[in-house]
């Protein structure tokens, strides 16, 4: 049925990779079954020296899950889970999924405003959130702003902490939590997360049919083209299939991982409220077996990070580039070279990763990065580059029963070419906007039939593709290179220039530890101009001037390309992953 979609990455695809999966139809809750029926004793979960096995958690799953349908949650209800990376995040995900309910994860950096907004464009019946989040964005509030809620269950840290480190933790202070809890607010009924899970018995857990390729699973909120949050709908059999094309780019290339299952481990650093963390990190390893290593946050000390994946024995880790970037630059992080023998594979999305990067954390862990590339609306990975064939500035190859094709920017049909040659990656005429068909892709935006129908559009022979709104080319090999969203390339004196591939260039300077780039109103008011905010590295603070970096910029940037302005700050605004937030350096700039 495919065959007319022009395919030139398989030229140079991993061999062993298969270019069709025969995928299971299956829920995520049967999934965690599966394994935990394949590895009951398997360690399924590991948190600051807390640990439960597959069997454990199979059963606290079923436990939470009689206890949400006593309260009256059902299929197709949404749920709000306003958490970090703690075992309460996993066992109410699967715990909804088992009830055929849909998880509505809410960055835990949300303030009053975005909750509601998120609360209200879900209708979310109940919401399960972190005490101290509570506290700092919740509390006090008026809460009737959210007329679906019924019910609040409040959960704390220490309650899956080893016994002495939470009683110690709290007394120290090391610990955040809410000292009285709330008991009820105009109509909302507030319960305690562990009050919810002793009144539920597994032999009580509604029998209920799940659709994997119909019903919704999770709630991914997203700004989108728009910048006002809208909630992307992931199915069971989209978020099933992604994991699934993961695991085979994964272990085809990497065939000593193929002996790891209910062995290995991932490393969660990356937060389960963002569908990376979710899909790449928490999904992934639940169907393979694996220990989920879990940080609520980054430690201090970076490679803290690198100790843990060591005594844990990590084999994968999803991550962004400030994360490896990070851990590379604490010194420490050396210490740790040639131990990390189990870890194999760190898949690299957010942002372009820079190759400094890349080459200093794979010399200080053994293990191998490729970059990804997807959104919140492809469950999230379309692309990855090859373990032993990766090319610099590339996101890679689309993945099993992916496709992606190129249209013209402006008018969103006409085709554009593949890259003749290296030259032409430079060459706007070969830049078009990313349109992505695969089993991962959304079926639509909650309630959003106008956004659906512009971002999903059939072809003449039924197929539906996801217009990104990313621009991209194809390279004379296959490989395609994210020039940068729709919305962010600046227009200086007629040239299209990327943010992307401007910060890119400019990390190669040995003194810059992050950068940002944007588009700012030109002085003279005509167009843009290209303006950068840079924070210094420590060794290097006091010691290089914004005249330098600039003269720096004009001997190693294309003249079109380099920044005019260049601004030094503390620290660049980021995102609960990691990524640099162009919109608040906007925000900044305005």
């Amino acid at each position: 049925m495919n065959d007319d979609i022009p395919t030139p990455w398989y030229k140079f695809w991993p061999k062993d990779v298969p270019k069709q999966i025969d995928y299971k139809e299956i829920s995520l809750g049967d999934i965690l079954r599966n394994s935990a029926t394949q590895f009951p004793d398997s360690q399924a979960i590991f948190f600051e020296g807390y640990r439960m096995t597959y069997k454990e958690l199979d059963e606290v799953v079923d436990q939470f899950a009689t206890g949400l349908s006593k309260l009256g949650i059902k299929k197709g209800d949404i749920v709000g889970i306003d958490l970090p990376n703690v075992p309460q995040f996993v066992i109410t995900f699967y715990a909804l999924q088992r009830l055929g309910a849909t998880a509505n994860p809410i960055v835990p950096l949300h303030r009053f405003v975005e909750i509601v907004h998120q609360i209200n464009d879900s209708n979310s019946v109940a919401l399960i959130v972190l005490d101290a989040l509570y506290e700092e964005h919740l509390h006090g509030k008026d809460l009737s702003k959210m007329p679906s809620l019924k019910h609040v269950i409040l959960t704390g840290v220490g309650e899956y902490l080893p016994k002495i480190k939470a009683v110690l933790g709290k007394a120290l202070g090391k610990v955040p939590h809410m000292k009285k809890w709330p008991t009820k607010a105009g109509n909302i009924e507030f319960l305690a997360f562990q009050e919810v899970l002793s009144s539920g018995t597994p032999i009580n857990l509604p029998s209920v049919s799940i659709d994997p390729k119909k019903d919704i699973a999770t709630l991914i909120y997203t700004g989108g083209t728009t910048g006002i949050p809208k909630g992307v709908m992931l199915t069971h059999f989209n978020m099933s299939s992604n994991a699934e094309q993961a695991r085979e780019w994964i272990e085809n290339q990497l065939p000593e991982t193929q002996e790891l299952h209910g062995k290995g481990g991932v490393g969660l650093v990356v937060p389960f409220a963002h569908v990376f963390g979710i899909s790449t990190g928490m999904s992934l390893a639940v169907s393979l077996g694996y220990k989920l290593i879990m940080f609520a946050q980054p430690p201090e000390k970076k490679s803290k990070i690198l100790e843990i994946l060591m005594k844990e024995e990590a084999t994968y880790i999803p991550g962004v580039p400030t994360l490896w970037n990070v851990i590379n630059q604490d010194p420490d992080s050396s210490k740790y070279q040639g131990k990390l023998t189990t870890l194999k594979a760190c898949v690299s999305g957010g942002a372009s990763l820079p190759e400094e990067v890349k080459r200093r954390f794979e010399e200080i862990t053994g293990a191998l990065i490729i970059e990804g590339y997807g959104l919140s609306e492809t469950s999230p990975n379309l692309c990855c580059g090859p373990f032993h064939d990766f090319k610099v500035n590339t996101v890679g190859f689309p993945l099993s029963d992916t496709y992606v094709k190129l249209v013209d920017i402006n008018d969103g049909k006409t085709p554009v070419p593949q890259c003749p040659d290296d030259e032409s990656t430079s060459n706007p005429e070969y830049f078009g906007e990313i349109l992505a068909y695969g089993p991962q892709i959304t079926p639509g935006y909650l309630g959003k039939e106008k956004e659906s129908k512009f971002a999903l559009r059939q072809d003449d022979k039924g197929r539906t593709w996801l217009y990104t709104a990313d621009i991209g080319c194809i390279d004379k090999d296959g490989y395609v290179m994210i020039k940068d969203r729709k919305r962010d390339m600046i227009k200086y004196k007629g040239h299209g220039v990327f943010p992307a591939e401007v910060e890119n260039l400019m990390y190669q300077n040995d003194a810059i530890r992050e950068v940002g780039v944007i588009g700012v109103p030109h002085p003279d008011g005509t167009g843009q101009t290209i303006k950068a905010y840079v924070s210094i590295k420590e060794d290097y603070q006091g010691k290089v001037t914004k005249e330098e970096l600039m003269e720096w910029c004009k001997e190693n940037i294309s003249p079109y390309k380099y920044p005019r302005i260049i601004e030094i700050i503390e620290e660049l605004p980021k995102s609960l992953v990691g990524k640099i937030l162009r919109r608040e350096l906007r925000e900044l700039e305005e």
